[in-house]
């Protein structure tokens, strides 16, 4: 079985396994992976059954939890039909039962603004079906039928928020919306996505993952940067500038992902 050979493989170099998995969506998280102790990096493309697939595993701790990272190429404009949630089905596999999940959206909330930090309580799915069902580990649809209760752990929801309040942090906690990024241009589509109860948009669709992940009893916590607020949406900003100012909210985050991961069990 690929599974089997690409499991073996894993576990034989790494010992033990992970309880967390934390999968990265941008490349301005890379602080975040220097947080990882006793880092085993492993490519996907050294893993069996894993030559079509590019990214890397980067196994390790944080706070005295067994972690790994999966860290896959980002195009800032994502629109693949189909993305491989294969890895996440591996983390499973070799142990993990917690996804995090890390990225960065558009603010469609007039009260959000560049660089706040947004808990996801919600999403709405704006992707075509046949991409979304196409994720399905299980290859059963049925399996749908629970995501839609709970996509996103409310017991980690609130470790979450008493974390930033403990830390006299100030969060928001939103609707996330995936929307095909290159057509999400207008303000009209801004008032549609907002009338709907969106709060945020994301620029790459981890909805897949949620789902992938739900599918097979994972429970999922998910962070996002705010790129852009509503206020701001038709001035200039050039892409370099966007992310130097995004860059005082990531030690905000770095902080809130490691309490995170120190008190969830």
């Amino acid at each position: 079985m690929p599974l089997e050979k690409s499991t073996i493989y894993i576990q034989n170099k790494i010992k033990t396994k992970p309880d967390f998995g934390i999968l990265l969506l941008g490349s301005q998280f890379n602080q975040l992976v220097k947080e990882i102790k006793k880092p085993i990096c492993i490519s996907y493309e050294e893993i069996p059954n894993f030559s079509k697939l590019y990214g890397k595993f980067i196994f390790g701790e944080i706070e005295e939890k067994k972690v790994v990272f999966l860290i896959e190429p980002f195009s800032l404009y994502e629109d693949k039909k189909e993305k491989n949630t294969f890895p996440i089905v591996l983390c499973k596999n070799i142990g993990i039962d917690k996804l995090i999940l890390i990225n960065i959206s558009v603010g469609v909330n007039p009260n959000y603004k560049m660089g706040d930090v947004m808990l996801v309580k919600d999403h709405i799915n704006l992707f075509p079906e046949k991409s979304i069902f196409s994720m399905n580990p299980m290859k059963n649809q049925n399996s749908f039928f629970g995501v839609t209760e709970e996509p996103y752990d409310k017991k980690m929801l609130e470790i979450a928020e008493n974390i930033a309040m403990n830390h006299n942090i100030i969060i928001q906690k939103g609707v996330y919306v995936t929307f095909p990024y290159p057509n999400y241009k207008t303000t009209a589509e801004y008032a549609m996505i907002r009338s709907m109860g969106g709060d945020s948009v994301g620029m790459n669709n981890i909805i897949s993952y949620v789902i992938a992940a739900r599918s097979m009893n994972l429970r999922v916590f998910a962070i996002s940067i705010i790129m852009m607020g509503l206020s701001n949406q038709h001035k200039s900003h050039h892409t370099d500038s966007i992310f130097q100012k995004m860059e005082k909210s990531i030690p905000i985050l770095i902080l809130i992902v490691k309490e995170f991961i120190k008190f969830c069990s």
